[in-house]
């Protein structure tokens, strides 16, 4: 039995945009620019009292903060997080060439600005993989291992200054974390937070699972204890990976046999976590029990002095002295500051959003890219590196139930007493540990290497796009990769604009409804009539295309039967001429315009279903003043024109009939220019082309 359907019958007249404006009393909007500045620049209590709040979220949130609901958990949770973000603060410094004591000043220093400016309750900022091995990569650049090498004279024993080279790393880092926020902030004043639209989430993934594996590759070399040259710039990675296989028979036993139960033990634990998290409020920390462990194993039975591990070694305690970032290192490094202001900006948002899903909040894009950059600004007078969202650790926060960013500040708080009490104790921990813990948390990132079997299946574009930036990223290095692969998605979008098919509709018997007979069988065609659609927005860079659509769909080229026309006419002419019977009424050139390429030749071309910003566009560009087109062209919908259109016709065909024969000799054509005219009008007969809806009236009679 069918079910009964609601149905609906309308009586209308048929309206053009013209008579609809005119009948229902269009309203005139006006946007004057000058209004509009003064409102932007114009100032008050109530707007300066905003402008603060939106700058220092914690002045609306820390008023309405509810101790007794929310501290415990932002107290525990944020200890927890701080178990997670020493450890792998350490571990990434040595991904940027850097001293383990930086990755406690990345995971401290920027966190006391994003305390104040951030405005994502969970968050917490800190050192990431990706934009640690970018910093790494400038570091071996601007400051390579062999400026600081030196022969001994007694031995031929090459000597490396460990500490000045490890000095330099710092202020350069320094120096790129500093120009990094300003490039942050600046883009943040212009509102360019719009930017992440543009990055696909398969683009992403694809540059994402490429650092990972690049990182992977790079901690080998801590994982088996082996000492290989640094590399940087294209197919760094190839070579790296190439040397670490040569110096595997060189591989330190001790080191490894440290690398593996850590990684066997992370692994086994993160899983019973996961498993568990519903019983269990707070995850067992064991990155820091690890390296508490680990730490007191190599220590007690001096298994470095034994066995020639590479250890953490000296930790100074304390704050360091601000620095002033080197401004002339500044043109060496401004490409890939900001490649990693993007990337940062790009991760942070990310998590954000995720966050924000989670819990019902929005997040104010250009505001997150203000307080990153602040917090990168603050932080580079200390010998930070740049940082970004701490994924692990605000997804620790957030699985022990953080509420706020109280959780960050206890997060701050672990950090700071590791720097100011802690961190000497840290002295013979195995690299090849904190090695392993950055292998296991790059787990998620190299599971998305199966990402192209099912993006294939879901869209091959996107597919394309998660290759392109996935091997532009691991060969080329992750600057360029970055590059290539934003270019790439650019591409793809252009693409996307510029080559969507357009489609003719026809028309559902006896309705107002008009759809693609390549997609419904029952469906008839209009006599005299070819309604086309174009599935794109309309701008320069596609108008040629459009056109090209339009000349297809509609089968007819008006500019090919413009032409062939005009030979016609002046053969025509010269026959008249001859036998002297041209007549005034019988002129072959029409001298009044009014028209489009398709009118030229006696076909009407209307627009249907025009959105306002597109009328105002045709308005503006001069198409109705010029006569290019006309007001009374523009319909509602595609069914008031299909019915203006086929009273037109009929109105023509009752004409016709009642003419009488004409006499042998006369001839009237509707071509529409003279013969001066065709070289200034033909190469614009792409002007024409901005509709959806055509009506085909060729009419010769001879």
């Amino acid at each position: 039995m069918n079910k009964v359907r609601p149905r609906y019958i309308v009586d209308r007249p048929a309206y053009s945009l013209e008579l609809f404006n005119e009948e229902y009393e269009k309203k005139i909007r006006s946007y004057p620019i000058g209004g509009k500045a003064r409102k932007l620049f114009s100032c008050s209590t109530s707007k300066l009292k905003a402008f603060i709040f939106r700058l220092f979220p914690i002045l609306s949130w820390l008023p309405k903060y509810n101790i007794k609901e929310n501290i415990l958990s932002d107290v525990l949770g944020g200890i927890s997080a701080g178990t997670i973000q020493i450890p792998q603060g350490m571990a990434f410094a040595l991904l940027a060439n850097l001293p383990p004591v930086n990755g406690l000043y990345s995971s401290f220093f920027p966190l006391v600005v994003y305390f104040f400016m951030g405005g994502i309750p969970q968050m917490v900022p800190g050192t990431f993989a990706v934009i640690s091995i970018i910093v790494g990569n400038v570091c071996l650049k601007l400051a390579p291992e062999s400026q600081f090498q030196h022969d001994n004279g007694t031995s031929n024993v090459t000597i490396t200054d460990t500490e000045a080279m490890y000095a330099a790393r710092m202020q350069i880092s320094a120096t790129l974390a500093c120009l990094t926020a300003i490039i942050q902030i600046a883009l943040s004043f212009v509102q360019f937070g719009f930017v992440a639209i543009y990055l696909s989430e398969s683009f992403i993934r694809g540059f994402m699972t490429a650092a990972g594996l690049q990182i992977l590759i790079s901690v080998l070399k801590y994982i088996f204890g082996v000492s290989i040259p640094p590399y940087s710039g294209v197919l760094a990675i190839i070579y790296t990976f190439i040397d670490i296989c040569k110096e595997l028979p060189k591989t330190n036993v001790a080191s490894l046999i440290f690398a593996l139960v850590s990684i066997v033990l992370l692994i086994i634990v993160k899983e019973l976590n996961l498993k568990f998290m519903h019983k269990i409020r707070f995850p067992i920390p064991m990155e820091i029990v690890i390296v508490i462990a680990t730490t007191a194993i190599s220590g007690s039975f001096n298994f470095p002095e034994k066995y020639h591990m590479n250890v953490v070694g000296h930790i100074p305690l304390g704050f360091p002295s601000p620095t002033l970032p080197t401004v002339g290192q500044w043109d060496e490094m401004v490409g890939t500051a900001f490649s990693v202001a993007i990337v940062g900006y790009v991760v942070n948002l990310a998590m954000g959003r995720t966050l924000g899903s989670k819990h019902g909040f929005d997040v104010d894009a250009n505001q997150e890219m203000l307080a990153l950059g602040s917090g990168n600004f603050f932080g580079s007078f200390f010998f930070i590196h740049v940082i970004s969202c701490a994924l692990s650790v605000t997804l620790a926060v957030d699985g022990a139930g953080g509420k706020s960013q109280i959780a960050s500040f206890f997060v701050m708080m672990s950090v700071m007493v590791t720097m100011l009490a802690l961190g000497t104790y840290l002295n013979p921990l195995p690299k090849s540990v904190l090695g392993a813990l950055i292998a296991v948390n790059l787990k998620n990132s190299l599971k998305q290497l199966s990402d192209p079997f099912y993006l294939w299946k879901k869209s091959k574009l996107d597919c394309l796009v998660w290759l392109v930036s996935f091997f532009s990223t691991f060969i080329l290095g992750l600057p360029y990769g970055l590059a290539v692969g934003v270019a790439f998605s650019i591409l793809v979008v252009i693409f996307n604009t510029q080559f969507r098919n357009g489609s003719t509709l026809n028309q559902v018997t006896a309705t107002d409804i008009y759809v693609n007979p390549k997609v419904y069988s029952k469906v008839q065609p209009i006599d005299g009539i070819t309604i086309v659609t174009y599935c794109s927005p309309l701008y320069f860079a596609n108008s040629e295309i459009f056109r090209q659509k339009v000349i297809k769909k509609a089968g007819l080229d008006p500019g090919k039967v413009y032409l062939s026309k005009k030979k016609y006419l002046k053969k025509q002419e010269q026959e008249l001429k001859k036998k002297e019977l041209k007549k005034k009424r019988g002129s072959l050139f029409m001298k009044n315009k009014l028209c489009t390429s398709f009118q030229r030749i006696g076909v009407n071309f209307y627009l249907a279903d025009v959105q306002a910003q597109v009328y105002d566009d045709i308005e503006h560009g001069g198409m109705f003043s010029d006569g290019s087109l006309d007001h009374k062209h523009l319909f509602i919908t595609v069914h008031d024109a299909v019915l203006y259109a086929q009273a037109n016709n009929t109105r023509i065909r009752n004409t016709d009939s009642g003419k009488k024969a004409k006499e042998a000799g006369d001839t009237e054509i509707y071509i529409m220019d003279t013969q001066d005219e065709i070289s200034d009008d033909y190469p614009n007969l792409e002007e024409a082309m901005f509709g959806s809806m055509f009506q085909t009236e060729i009419q010769t009679a001879l």
